[in-house]
């Protein structure tokens, strides 16, 4: 299981049979627009079990990898993401196809979706390289590709069968080198709870990186002012952590470990708005702690960091 902020991926299993047939049937129209026909077959559960096998199938035959997107606090699946003829030998490679809820275009998870998926088939499955194709006028789908960091390559003439009509692809593809890595990989592992709170189990650095190790940063401005407030005392603390990164032209993505020792009670809402924009939908690895005192009674808030730096 791999997850952000919002949402987390995992393989379809049988039990996703309902809910996948569901997502399908409100979205059937909307779906067919960017899709092959289908049968009438496809739009009951047994069509969505029989998928879900081949799935199962495929992935134990390293050909084909079918990830839902689930939001995470709810666990409803909103979407798909599929890894499909993957070529070993010289090509290692794959092609990536998506779709998403309707309702929910327009919120970054398809991005984001995507982005986990090709970690993933980066990082386990060891690709080289991941192609996409989308129709020319499919704009918003060709911007999340782009944001996900694929590039485009040309276009493909009538070579998909989309809604009974040989349409056009404009080809996309993403490599495999180390200007598209992850500096850090973040994970959530199954066989554990997921994480309660805004962090990630597991944070993975690739051999090679350099440790940075800045020290304990408390809420102290510029100016040497000290607010009263923690949840100021917390701003302050992050924003010095991030400078210090910076003069080392490093950004919060290459953090390891974060270690958070609080006085006093935080407001839980503030506290979650600040962590979520200093860490920018990518929680490393924390640990939140309430101590009896800091080193003088004014600081309410201390905050360190390891970093990696390649």
């Amino acid at each position: 299981m791999e997850k952000t902020q919002e949402i987390f991926i995992r393989q379809l299993e049988f039990s996703d049979a309902e809910d996948l047939l569901k997502l399908e049937v409100e979205n059937r129209d909307f779906f067919q627009l960017y899709a092959p026909l289908k049968d009438e077959k496809f739009y009951t559960i047994a069509g969505q079990v029989e998928r879900i096998e081949k799935w199962v199938l495929s992935a134990e035959q390293d050909s084909v990898y079918s990830f839902g997107i689930f939001l995470t606090d709810s666990k409803q699946l909103i979407g798909n993401v599929t890894l499909s003829e993957v070529a070993r030998g010289n090509y290692q490679s794959c092609w990536i196809g998506y779709y998403l809820d309707r309702k929910l275009n327009g919120k970054g998870y398809m991005t984001k979706a995507v982005k986990l998926v090709v970690d993933y088939g980066f990082n386990e499955l060891k690709l080289h390289r991941i192609e996409a194709g989308v129709m020319p006028h499919n704009i918003r789908s060709i911007k999340v590709l782009e944001k996900a960091g694929f590039h485009k390559e040309g276009i493909a003439i009538e070579n998909v069968k989309i809604n009974g009509k040989w349409e056009n692809h404009q080809t996309l593809a993403i490599i495999n080198n180390e200007k598209y890595k992850p500096k850090v990989i973040r994970k959530n592992p199954q066989g554990i709870a997921m994480p309660i709170g805004d962090y990630s189990h597991l944070t993975i650095v690739p051999k090679g990186a350099e440790l940075i190790i800045p020290s304990g940063q408390v809420g102290v401005d510029r100016e040497g002012n000290i607010p009263d407030s923690v949840e100021e005392q917390f701003q302050i603390s992050l924003e010095n952590i991030v400078s210090l990164l910076r003069s080392e032209n490093l950004d919060t993505n290459g953090i390891i470990k974060i270690n958070i020792w609080l006085t006093e009670k935080v407001d839980k809402e503030v506290f979650v708005d600040i962590y979520k924009k200093f860490h920018k939908g990518s929680p490393p690895s924390m640990t939140l702690a309430y101590v009896m005192a800091l080193g003088t009674p004014d600081l309410k808030v201390e905050v360190e960091v390891l970093a990696a730096r390649f």
